[in-house]
């Protein structure tokens, strides 16, 4: 009993400690603006009031900001799912020469800075006419978002019993069409949790979508909302409600599938 009421008191303090920054969010952008700096803090609105939400749609472009990083996001994570599964594929099935050390490359091209490889994407882009475009952003992102897919899409197929796939062959199918019904089938939860967390890494991305995209109607949200601030006056109230609909999307995705994402990271991890 003393250590179940343990592990339960750990968990809350954890709980705590992660879900009241989100607490403070949300309660901030549901404040009226002369209540958010009062000393000594209100836990709870002494007012409710959801101006700072009508004004962020009223006067602001937020409602475009948020489409423009919901289609670069969706974007990406379709070509890093497309391009990644048959790399990973690839790695798992094929007995090539330097697989495995092709492997590792991968991993390790995942483990560089974005700030390493702007400068030379942002040259390359200008040559090919994608700079100021969302499809050149969302190509950018795979540098980050490919190289996960594969190392965790790699062992997911590794799992997956060869045999199934030469049966399917054996009955005509090709290689191609073994993948399609045979092995991706079984591979839902990896790919719904590899594609979850390309998504999220293109979402919450500053650096890139700040020099690839200088036209303001294109912009994504996390640029777009630091015109928010200014230095001579910074509405809390108003960016406590963007960063509360910006958070929204991703923490009811992960609420829904959640246990798919414990599953296909749990399985992403064995090797076959």
């Amino acid at each position: 009993m003393l250590r179940l009421l343990r592990t339960y008191g750990l968990a809350m303090v954890l709980l705590t400690f992660v879900a009241f920054p989100l607490y403070w969010m949300t309660l901030t952008s549901l404040k009226p603006q002369t209540e958010v700096f009062r000393v000594p803090p209100t836990f709870l609105p002494a007012t409710w009031t959801l101006e700072h939400y009508v004004n962020l749609f009223w006067l602001t472009d937020f409602g475009l900001l948020f489409w423009n990083s919901l289609k670069v996001c969706l974007l990406s994570t379709a070509l890093s799912l497309a391009v990644g599964i048959l790399g990973a594929y690839a790695l798992a099935r094929f007995n090539v020469r330097g697989k495995e050390a092709y492997g590792r490359l991968v991993l390790l091209a995942y483990m560089f800075p974005g700030a390493l490889l702007v400068i030379p994407l942002l040259l390359l882009f200008r040559e090919l006419g994608l700079t100021n475009s969302h499809l050149g952003l969302s190509l950018a992102y795979l540098t980050f978002s490919l190289p996960f897919v594969m190392w965790v899409m790699r062992d997911f197929f590794a799992s997956v019993p060869v045999d199934l796939e030469e049966a399917a062959m054996i009955d005509g199918a090709t290689r191609l069409g073994a993948l399609w019904d045979v092995v991706l089938p079984q591979a839902v939860p990896g790919i719904i949790a590899t594609g979850i967390f390309a998504f999220l890494f293109a979402w919450n991305e500053y650096l890139y979508a700040l020099i690839l995209i200088s036209d303001e109607s294109l912009r994504t949200l996390p640029p777009g909302m630091m015109r928010f601030v200014s230095t001579t006056d910074t509405n809390w109230g108003l960016i406590m409600a963007a960063s509360t609909l910006a958070t929204l999307p991703m923490a009811l995705a992960f609420g829904l599938i959640q246990r798919y994402l414990v599953t296909g990271m749990g399985a992403g991890g064995v090797k076959g």
